[in-house]
């Protein structure tokens, strides 16, 4: 009966692991980017590109070997209303300042009616996804990666302020800033047209297009950026970044090679950008990870003491348990071993009584 009864709980589980095995390989990946990410990069020191204001040109060693996949003087932003007010003229200054940047560069805001036609026609298999996506950031993010790969060129988020101009930066085939606390970071990509990355980041779009409860996690997990750093993490460990100069992958870097000072991180002024830090797309759900984050140290000690009270409460009991239990026991073999008193009717004493008195006559 016991055994049945753990089989019950453990055929759940079983259950439920498989029915969620999709959930849990997403989970297994972003703890292998957070492992795995600073140990690759120092291992791989020539992923980094360590970017000079002073430099005009790339290094050799960097450059694309061939000139025709250089990447194109296009700059891509994407402003997805959906329904709600224009936020253009808010970004306006930001705006204005990569086009007087990038002057002669092909410049294209993509909206609602362009986006959907552009994927319809040049991604058929990722529209279905595309159009269901519960939320407009993760069409902004699945678009961005589908016109870097369709066209190639510069994406930049709206609230990005440029500083300098990218012209030096058109013979890197990948360019991308890091993520805090690990990982790659997709409000800004550089990319010539058909990088294979691009080709993994949007072949796995349908099989992470999953259901996670919380806006937040949803886009993160599916399109936004732990799903770039996953697949960037997973693409990058399996090429050799010495074999072809035209599929490399580099992160911004300073000279030195810190990488903590290109992050789009809030509001932050980098060499190239000054960050807005609008994060518009952000709800309620992102506002409480973002406070766990902060007071993570406070919080993971009051889960200690709580986890150590829950132990030491379940031990109180279950030893509770057992003394009742040995208690009980001990009545049972004490009863067991003990002469019982049998009891007889009321005409046994009398009778044991005339058997004495005749024994004792006869004697």
């Amino acid at each position: 009966m016991r055994s049945t009864i753990l089989l019950v709980p453990a055929a759940f589980i079983i259950a439920t692991t498989f029915c969620l095995r999709q959930h849990v390989q997403v989970l297994s990946e972003v703890i292998r980017t957070y492992s795995t990410f600073y140990p690759y990069l120092d291992t791989h020191p020539d992923v980094l590109y360590r970017y000079s204001e002073d430099a005009t040109t790339v290094p050799p060693s960097i450059s694309m070997t061939d000139e025709s996949l250089t990447v194109p003087r296009m700059i891509h932003q994407i402003h997805l209303m959906e329904g709600r007010p224009s936020v253009v003229e808010k970004y306006g200054a930001a705006i204005q300042s990569c086009r007087e940047t990038h002057v002669g560069w092909n410049y294209t805001i993509w909206t609602d009616e362009t986006a959907s036609a552009f994927m319809r026609d040049n991604y058929p298999t990722i529209f279905p996804h595309y159009s269901n996506y519960k939320q407009t950031i993760q069409r902004a993010n699945i678009l961005r990666y589908a016109l870097l790969d369709h066209f190639g060129g510069v994406y930049i988020d709206m609230d990005v302020t440029c500083r300098h101009s990218l012209e030096p930066l058109r013979t890197i085939p990948w360019l991308s800033p890091a993520a805090h606390p690990a990982g790659v970071n997709n409000a800004f990509i550089l990319s010539r047209p058909g990088h294979p990355f691009l080709k993994t980041l949007l072949g796995s779009v349908p099989k992470r297009d999953l259901s996670w409860g919380l806006p937040y996690i949803e886009n993160m997990l599916s399109t936004g950026c732990m799903y770039f750093s996953n697949m960037w993490m997973s693409h990058a460990r399996s090429i050799d970044q010495s074999e072809d100069l035209n599929d490399k992958l580099y992160i911004l870097a300073n000279e030195e090679g810190d990488i903590n000072s290109h992050m789009l991180r809030g509001v932050v002024t980098t060499p190239l950008f000054k960050h807005g830090g609008a994060s518009s797309w952000h709800g309620w759900d992102a506002a409480a990870i973002v406070l766990i984050g902060k007071y993570y140290p406070i919080i993971l000690q009051g889960c200690l003491v709580m986890s150590l009270l829950s132990i030491y409460l379940v031990w109180r009991c279950v030893g509770q348990r057992n003394r009742r239990r040995r208690s009980s026991w001990g009545s049972m073999m004490k009863r067991a071993v003990s002469p019982t008193e049998i009891k007889h009717p009321s005409w046994m004493p009398m009778a044991k009584e005339e058997v004495g008195l005749s024994g004792s006559g006869q004697k």
